[in-house]
């Protein structure tokens, strides 16, 4: 995924695919934040240099939002969420 956050392309559906070539990738809280982030700013059509605007950050700290490996902080996640009019909610749930 994180390839195609790299080049702009959109990030593949969750499926169920079974098969030698398809594994399940597991994503933390933070990084599934992330995930929905970039895909609602590619839907929103907002530049980059918009949303850094918007939330009162450099440019280059966008690319850090959209990194899946970098640990960001959650407030500017929600920031940049509410910059596209959207909002983040958290949900808890008993482990399984």
């Amino acid at each position: 995924m994180q390839e195609e956050i790299r080049h702009g392309k959109p990030l593949p559906a969750p499926a169920k695919h079974r098969g030698k070539q398809f594994r399940l990738i597991s994503l933390s809280a933070l990084q599934s934040a992330k995930a929905e982030l970039y895909t609602a700013f590619r839907a929103s059509g907002v530049k980059k240099a918009d949303l850094a605007r918007r939330i009162g950050i450099v440019k280059t700290e966008i690319e850090r939002l959209f990194d899946l490996d970098h640990a960001s902080r959650l407030d500017q996640i929600e920031d940049a969420f509410r910059a596209i009019g959207k909002k983040l909610e958290v949900t808890i749930s008993n482990a399984a």
